[in-house]
């Protein structure tokens, strides 16, 4: 891509964490997390390419902006069971999530891209465990 390379401010929000996971002593939390450096990358139309020019650029860090909640984002209410959500809703959830959360521990990250790789259909099934853990680090967020 090129020495103009710049990252959105809500993928390297996205990446900090994991490339922080990289210093660990666990060779298995290391992969989970360059498998998720991958995706992310892939999935914002990057590679590893690029993130290394903007490392090696010493791009200046951007100023955050002021996080907005998703319109609607915040109209969720706590409830049981298995639930089916529309591609919207479940994206906006999973925004407010990552703009909300300093840091997700490295399941909760790839439990979070595993519900973006599946927000392609119109409707997006959530099982009684997975709907209950989203509930749970929207709360942690303090929504």
């Amino acid at each position: 891509m090129g020495a103009a390379v710049r990252l959105p401010p809500g993928l390297k929000a996205k990446l900090a964490p994991l490339l922080r996971m990289q210093g660990s002593d666990n060779d298995g939390e290391r992969l989970n997390a360059s498998n998720a450096i991958g995706r992310l990358l892939k999935n914002n139309g990057f590679d590893w390419h690029d993130l290394t020019e903007v490392l090696l650029a010493g791009e200046p860090p951007a100023v955050a902006p002021e996080l907005q909640p998703a319109p609607g984002a915040t109209s969720w209410t706590r409830s049981s069971g298995p639930i089916d959500l529309p591609r919207l809703d479940l994206i906006a959830l999973l925004d407010l999530i990552e703009q909300r959360s300093g840091f997700l521990p490295i399941r909760s990250a790839s439990f979070i891209t595993s519900l973006r790789e599946r927000a392609w259909r119109p409707t997006i099934h959530l099982s009684e465990k997975q709907w209950k853990w989203v509930q749970d680090l929207l709360e942690g967020t303090g929504v």
